[in-house]
C-alpha cells in the first residue's frame, strides 16, 4: 500500500498473502515501472528497512554513524509514521480488516476485493471530510468521546426546499 501525506491511499495490492515479504510484492507491482517514469519529476517514496534502497525509494541507513545519518533516520520513521497510521484507521474504521473484527471466511480473491473496496471508502471518508467516529471497545474499558452533532431543525430544511 502507498498512502499521501493526508493518508489518501494511492495504492493498494491486496493480491499477497500477508506471510508474503513487502519487498517482493514491491517488485510484483506496477509500483517500479511507474516510479521509473516519474523519477524525472524528482518524485519518491519511503519505505522501511525491508525494503532494497533505491534511487527512488527512501530507506532508513542501516547502522548510522554520523549525526546526519541519525537524523535522517529520525525524519524518515516520522514522516513513514503516516502509512502505520493509514493502516490503524483502516483497520479501525472497517473492522473486517482487523484481527478483532473476526475471519473473513471468503474466497482469496473476495478477500482482495473487500481490501481494496474498503480503501476506496476510505479515501472517499477523506475526500467527504466523514468524521472517524471511534466505537467503544468493550474490552478496554474506555469510552470513547463523540463531539456532539447539532440538531437539525426539520422545518427549515424542507422550507428551504
Amino acid at each position: 500500500m502507498v498512502c499521501m501525506a493526508d493518508q489518501y491511499i494511492s495504492q493498494v495490492n491486496a493480491m499477497f498473502p500477508g506471510s508474503v515479504h513487502d519487498a517482493y510484492i514491491l517488485r510484483n507491482s506496477s509500483i517500479p515501472d511507474m516510479m521509473g517514469q516519474l523519477q524525472r519529476h524528482r518524485v519518491g517514496l519511503l519505505g522501511d528497512s525491508g525494503y532494497p534502497n533505491l534511487s527512488w525509494l527512501l530507506t532508513p541507513v542501516r547502522n548510522p554513524r554520523t549525526r546526519a545519518e541519525e537524523q535522517y533516520n529520525d525524519a524518515h520513521g516520522r514522516t513513514r509514521r503516516v502509512i502505520e497510521r493509514t493502516f490503524g484507521l483502516l483497520k479501525a474504521r472497517f473492522r473486517c480488516l482487523h484481527m478483532t473484527g473476526g475471519s473473513l471466511f471468503l474466497s482469496p480473491k473476495k478477500v482482495c476485493d473487500i481490501i481494496v473496496a474498503c480503501s476506496m471508502l476510505h479515501n472517499l471518508a477523506l475526500r467527504c471530510q466523514v468524521p472517524f467516529l471511534q466505537e467503544d471497545d468493550p474490552d478496554d474499558g474506555v469510552v470513547a468521546a463523540v463531539e456532539p452533532v447539532e440538531p437539525v431543525d426539520s422545518d427549515e430544511d424542507e422550507a428551504e426546499e
